[in-house]
């Protein structure tokens, strides 16, 4: 039994002290698999402003903050919503003069907006 207790030991601190090996197959990507790029998604913000204008061909909404105008880009799949009705980009345009919270993306100066919630009531 205590030759067993010992080889066990001596096994263990064999492997622990053992040096790492590096493996040369690892950057090895097997016949018709494809690495794949890891994408970054760029952090979403939010701001708070007042509806100043939207213009549904462009999909452009233009925000008033205290101290400037913010234009976002509407997402293709931005969700609009007012209370718990969700609304579509054309009826932006009606909501002009009311408070409204925009989560966006920001790639350069361009601003994407995801996700927007227009105030029940108006300002």
């Amino acid at each position: 039994m205590l030759v067993i207790a010992t080889l066990l030991m001596t096994a263990a601190a064999a492997t622990a002290q053992a040096p790492a090996i590096a493996d040369p197959a690892a950057d090895i990507v097997p016949i018709g698999e494809h690495r794949v790029a890891t994408v970054v998604l760029p952090a979403e913000s939010s701001i708070i402003g007042i509806i100043d204008a939207f213009e549904e061909a462009a999909r452009r909404l233009v925000l008033q903050t205290k101290s400037e105008r913010v234009t976002f880009v509407l997402a293709a799949d931005a969700v609009i919503r007012l209370g718990s009705r969700t609304l579509t980009a054309a009826e932006l345009a009606a909501h002009r003069g009311r408070r409204a919270k925009v989560r966006y993306t920001q790639s350069g100066a361009r601003r994407t907006a995801h996700w927007i919630v227009i105030a029940s009531e108006r300002n």
